[in-house]
């Protein structure tokens, strides 16, 4: 048993064997067909002058060498297929007959393989029912998820219907009742009118409606008066001064004047450099100035208004740096309008009050009969200027002045600064320069002097009014007070005249009282019946509200039971389905199994040893159906081959058509011409020259043999070994050489244990004659000698085994 069992495995690996011999040789086929394109190709596009007759001559050799190159493949696989019968013929020869023994063990082994076979077949089955079943499941479940979502959806849009509708019907009953409700008081109003004509003096509701005209008239010029307000800006300090003068860095009126002091934002350069150029912050151009013009010494109110805005100024800074207010006192400020006089008289011009012993004396007997003590002095000078001065002049130069002494005082070590820092109180006040020596320069010094009050001094405290004064001044237009007062007055007179007219109207009822009654009865009840109404209406959407809701709430309540319903349906249906799947592949399985023993038990009993005629017949099919699939490999060959042919050939003539179309495209009718007058004259034909045709017979002819081993396919000598290379010539006037080419080794048939050659040989070359004709003849010649032998080879063979 153990002998049929090779004989098989053996038939296997030889069939095997020949399918990748023919694989092979295919692919070696289709090598020489990507040779012959290759050739044409290069014959198409060799630098040397091409011809359409040594293109096409090209592409005829390449298809002859293509079908050469087919033939001895097909050779190859012919005598590959007798070897390989003739080996397994031996093989069988050998196999000795079955035994008894034998027989029953294979009956054996068929039943285990039987019974393997159906447990996996039904394992399969039920498995494949067992999937169907839960993808059966799943789907039921999406299926539901996805009904319950759209009965949820849809439930939600019915709910919001409901409410928009309800909302609606609500809406439409009020407004209904509103409506009613305004006729009713019209009916009342008319009735009312009705009873009293003829009763009430007309010139009551005349003067009501005088008064009231009138009101409206004054109210309406107040309103105007309001709308054409307008508000000037508040200037911003510039970082330069070219800019100073532009956009809202100028003052050009009080209402301009800054109420604050605001960091410029200075450069590194700027702020910490001594050298640095003062900067002027604030544009002076004053062009709607109209405050009081200043020409000498000033008064008293105008230092102090001056000193209001000094102090405003600074007390903003120190603000903004987290330090309590310098404290404006009437003693610091007497004393410093007494010291700017004293400087006056003293002529001190540009100096510090401390610098001239005689003025330092009188600074501190002034500040001491007030009640102080000298601290500190920080002094500005105001330029002489060609146009006149005037106090907003002098209130812009304060609020540079302070700016640059807090934010540009690095020439003088940041005293200012540190000065207005440090100062307890402080007085302000503007000195008239008459200092012979800079009066022409400087018009007026800025004297701020800091003071600390004496023990036992109780200073009296003077509040800065200058922001509000300054701020409110930037609105102007607006009603004005005359107008104000007329609207008040109209709206007292409209309240006497409808005082009066109610006074006569209610006179008037008295005499009507009973039919007032009667109105205001009817009246009311009209607007109880429309509350009534909308009470009624309003119920009404109440219940059709509730209704939609209900119903709503039903319907999305039958869907889920119908969706749930619809889904325990499918997966029931679903566990029938796996249930019968599965009684059926059971049914099969039992089947089988049953079957698989009945065979065994008669392929048992009926077990002997095998006969020489019954081991010959089993040889023989065994044999037959070897032979019959080397056949059929054959032909699929051969038809493989044929149809590559064509394909080859399709492929030729497309090539030599590509460059018979180039060369129309390249040759231009001048060139044309006169390659026509160069025959002429030289007689020859229009055919290929001698340096292409020398440039086609480079093209290659490499065919390619197998070489086999002990009968069978060896893979490497296949894909490694090949011919020879020949040139093939073609019809020129250059001398004939002979043409070589490879033929394939020919393997014989066996007969009586003895060869019809070696398996072993190599290929052979054999030389064809030197003679005008096509070498394609003597290579197809030889491969029907070729296969003819074969033919008989292999029939030899059948007769032998047979």
């Amino acid at each position: 048993m153990k002998s049929s069992k090779v004989i098989s495995t053996t038939a296997l690996v030889l069939g095997g064997l020949m399918v990748t011999t023919g694989n092979q040789t295919i692919a070696r086929a289709d090598n020489g067909e990507q040779a012959g394109v290759t050739a044409t190709k290069q014959a198409a596009t060799s630098q040397a002058p091409a011809t359409q007759e040594s293109v096409q001559a090209s592409a005829s050799q390449a298809v002859t060498s293509y079908a050469t190159s087919q033939a001895v493949v097909a050779s190859q696989a012919a005598s590959q297929s007798i070897t390989d019968t003739q080996s397994y013929a031996a093989q069988l020869a050998k196999d000795p007959a079955q035994t008894a023994t034998q027989v029953r063990q294979v009956a054996a082994d068929t039943k285990t393989a039987a019974i393997s076979v159906a447990n996996q077949q039904l394992t399969n089955a039920t498995s494949a029912a067992k999937q169907v079943q839960s993808q059966a499941v799943k789907t039921a479940q999406t299926d539901q998820a996805t009904a319950d979502q759209q009965a949820a959806t849809t439930k939600s849009m019915t709910t919001s219907q409901a409410v928009t509708a309800k909302n609606t019907a609500d809406a439409n009953a009020l407004s209904s009742k509103q409506a009613a409700d305004k006729q009713a008081a019209s009916d009342k109003d008319s009735a009312i009118k009705q009873a009293q004509s003829g009763k009430i003096d007309g010139k009551y509701a005349n003067a009501v409606t005088d008064a009231n005209n009138q009101l409206n008239a004054d109210q309406a010029k107040v309103d105007k008066a309001n709308a054409d307000v307008t508000t000037a800006y508040t200037a911003t300090p510039a970082s330069s001064t070219a800019d100073s003068v532009t956009g809202k860095h100028d003052i050009q009126s009080e209402k301009n004047l800054p109420t604050s002091i605001v960091n410029p934002n200075l450069s590194d350069n700027d702020t910490n450099n001594p050298d640095a150029d003062a900067i002027r912050y604030y544009g002076e151009t004053l062009k709607n100035d109209d405050s009081a013009v200043i020409t000498g010494s000033l008064t008293d109110s105008q230092q102090n208004e001056l000193a209001d805005y000094a102090v405003t100024l600074v007390n903003s800074w120190r603000k903004a740096q987290g330090m309590n207010p310098i404290v404006w006192t009437k003693q610091a400020q007497d004393a410093t309008i007494e010291v700017a006089k004293m400087r006056e008289r003293n002529k001190l011009g540009m100096k510090h009050t401390a610098m001239d012993s005689n003025s330092y004396k009188e600074l501190n007997n002034i500040a001491d009969s007030n009640g102080i003590s000298y601290e500190q002095e920080n002094m500005s000078f105001l330029e002489n200027f060609d146009n006149k001065v005037t106090m907003t002049l002098l209130k812009a130069q304060l609020a540079n002045t302070i700016t640059q002494m807090i934010y540009q005082d690095a020439t003088l070590n940041w005293g200012h600064k540190n000065n207005f820092a440090n100062m307890e109180t402080m007085g302000f006040a503007a000195q008239k320069n008459n200092d012979s020596a800079t009066s022409n320069i400087l018009s007026y010094v800025l004297v701020f002097d800091g003071y600390s009050n004496n023990e036992g001094t109780t200073p009296t405290v003077l509040t800065p009014t200058s922001a509000q004064i300054i701020e409110a001044s930037r609105t102007t237009g607006g009603a004005t007070k005359a107008q104000l007062q007329a609207v008040a007055n109209d709206k007292v007179t409209l309240a006497n005249a409808q005082k009066a007219l109610t006074d006569a109207t209610n006179a008037a009822n008295q005499s009507i009282a009973s039919q007032l009654s009667a109105i205001n009865d009817t009246y009311n009840k009209s607007l109880q019946a429309n509350v009534n109404a909308l009470q009624s209406k309003l119920a009404q959407n109440e219940a059709t509200y509730k209704q939609a809701i209900a119903s709503a709430e039903k319907t999305y309540a039958d869907t889920l039971a119908g969706n749930k319903s619809t889904q325990e349906s499918a997966i029931k249906q679903a566990q029938s389905t796996y249930d019968a799947s599965v009684a059926k592949a059971t049914a099969i399985h039992d089947a089988t199994i049953k079957q698989a023993q009945q065979t065994y038990e008669t392929a048992y009993a009926n077990a002997h040893d095998e006969t020489p005629v019954e081991r010959a017949a089993r040889h023989g099919k065994l044999l037959a159906a070897f032979e019959a699939n080397e056949t059929s490999k054959l032909a699929t060959l051969k038809t493989k081959q044929a149809i590559d042919l064509n394909s080859f050939k399709a492929k030729q003539d497309q090539l030599v058509a590509d460059f018979l179309a180039s060369q129309v495209v390249k040759k231009q009718p001048a060139a044309v011409e006169q390659d026509q007058q160069a025959h002429i004259q030289t007689g020859t034909p229009k055919t290929t020259t001698n340096k292409t045709i020398k440039e086609l017979n480079t093209l290659p002819a490499k065919l390619q043999t197998t070489a086999t081993h002990g009968g069978r396919v060896d893979t490497d000598s296949v894909q490694t070994e090949q011919a020879d290379a020949v040139a093939v010539n073609l019809h020129t006037n250059t001398p004939k050489k002979a043409v070589s080419v490879l033929l394939p080794a020919i393997k014989s048939g066996q007969r009586d244990n003895r060869t019809m050659g070696n398996s072993n040989d190599q290929s052979k070359h054999a030389e064809l004659p030197q003679t005008d004709e096509s070498t394609t003849m003597p290579i197809n010649l030889w491969g029907i000698v070729l296969l003819g032998l074969l033919g008989l080879s292999y029939r030899g063979l059948r007769r032998k085994v047979r």
